[in-house]
């Protein structure tokens, strides 16, 4: 009588495909040994969208001061004082942005001020933009 066991086969092959995979995900989390990593590739994509939004956003609030300007012969006080669309303007955080105006080599400027994420003026976290007011 002789016995014999079962020659399991394929095991070695499994292993490698899980030794493989996870490094493939390791080297997407983490990076390329020195590069940016996926991850840090997809929050400085997310935060160029969030700049180019914000960005966008002013042009358009420049141009409606632009018109009121041009309509009422002087320039808004406060945000309320223009018909944007939306009845306010928002940073990118969802709260409302206030501006202000300078005076520039005949040119007016428009600063934009936003509290930041905590939505609280008068810390680290605060944002200014400056636009040109067109014509």
């Amino acid at each position: 009588m002789q016995f014999s066991t079962p020659v399991r086969r394929g095991n070695g092959i499994l292993i490698l495909v899980i030794l493989i995979v996870l490094a493939i995900g390791l080297y997407l989390l983490f990076g390329n040994m020195g590069g940016t990593s996926y991850m840090q590739q997809v929050k400085q994509t997310k935060d160029r969208g969030q700049d180019m939004a914000r960005e966008i956003s002013t042009q358009q609030m420049s141009m409606l001061i632009a018109m009121y300007r041009e309509s009422n012969k002087k320039l808004p006080k406060e945000p309320a004082d223009l018909e944007a669309p939306g009845g306010t303007f928002n940073d990118p955080w969802g709260k409302e942005m206030t501006f202000t105006f300078q005076d520039e080599a005949g040119q007016t400027k428009v600063v934009y001020k936003s509290a930041g994420p905590d939505g609280e003026f008068g810390n680290d976290d605060d944002k200014t933009y400056t636009d040109r007011v067109p014509y």
